[in-house]
């Protein structure tokens, strides 16, 4: 019987131990999301079993460690309940984001750079899914003008084959509120206190993921972190704000606070800050005949301190 490419949906869990799948979905969260990728769910390095012989021709590949690649794009928004966590909470603590709550206040993910937890997956697909364990990953957030705005998780995951579905009744559903649309009404952005009419926004967090297959160990490692995004804003006077000296950088670097507020209602508010972000790049381009500047932006740290990036929800 034809699978639906419609009928596919994801549940995630934060892992007790590193790589040990669970027996059911208790505990497991039926995601709300915007869309899943078909990915990769054999993955993994291969080379040919070469031999010399009397004749031409193909030889056999062997996948010498196989892993899952998988994508999921989530709404980005809130529980609805300020200081709940985002159903989708897992998956930022999968992509090396600590997850500190405040009762009834908001909820705040910042990069570690030590002791990253790991995620348990479960991809459903019209009557079949894949079991992943141990995975790890990274994120991107969109946010146009105009636009619905969400995040964009790529995991890479430890290696079962795809099997008949499991019972997901056992599994909660997600509670999430409806993304907003970015624009006027909803959002309020700054670039070094400069409110800008802006365009767009985006974050990568920018982690580097490798899966390692060795004799007797197998894992998915976040091995570096490097925090990057852009903007697009309208150009102003330079005796407003001045984009060409805080790009500059032969003569020194300039870093200043990012932030990004969209939603006014409690439990539904989010919050994007990196407060020494350095622009490094500018390039004039015509919106709807209007200058704007498409503006690099990269998200440092104070020292070891993994504050690169805040995201918060309230």
């Amino acid at each position: 019987m034809a699978k639906k490419w419609r009928k596919r949906f994801a549940v995630a869990k934060i892992e007790a131990a590193y790589g040990q799948a669970s027996a059911d979905m208790t505990g497991a969260t039926i995601l709300e999301v915007v869309m899943l990728d078909g990915g990769n769910p054999y993955a993994g390095n291969t080379v040919e079993r070469e031999r010399m012989r009397d004749g031409l021709g193909a030889y056999e590949q062997v996948n010498t460690g196989p892993y899952v690649e998988r994508q999921i794009r989530v709404p980005l928004s809130g529980a609805g309940t300020a200081g709940t966590a985002p159903a989708y909470g897992p998956l930022l603590r999968a992509c090396g984001m600590s997850e500190t709550i405040n009762v009834d206040t908001d909820v705040v993910y910042q990069p570690v750079s030590d002791s990253q937890e790991s995620l348990e997956l479960w991809w459903m697909e019209d009557g079949q899914m894949q079991h992943i364990s141990g995975a790890r990953g990274t994120f991107s957030i969109t946010a146009d003008s105009q636009g619905l705005p969400y995040i964009e998780f790529n995991f890479t995951g430890l290696y079962k084959k795809t099997e008949a579905a499991g019972d997901a009744s056992v599994a909660e559903q997600a509670v999430q509120e409806n993304e907003l649309p970015i624009n006027k009404q909803n959002t309020v952005a700054s670039i070094d206190s400069h409110q800008a009419c802006m365009s767009s926004l985006s974050l990568d967090i920018g982690n580097t993921v490798e899966y390692r297959g060795l004799v007797n160990c197998e894992s998915v490692q976040i091995t570096d972190r490097q925090a990057t995004g852009s903007t697009n804003i309208e150009a102003p006077d330079l005796t407003t704000k001045d984009y060409f000296a805080a790009v500059e950088s032969h003569n020194g670097v300039t870093l200043v606070p990012v932030v990004l507020t969209h939603g006014q209602t409690a439990g539904n508010i989010i919050e994007l800050k990196g407060d020494q972000v350095q622009l490094n790049s500018l390039s004039p381009t015509d919106n709807q005949g209007i200058m704007h500047y498409d503006i690099g932006l990269r998200f440092l740290p104070t020292g070891a301190d993994d504050n690169d990036v805040t995201l918060t929800f309230k």
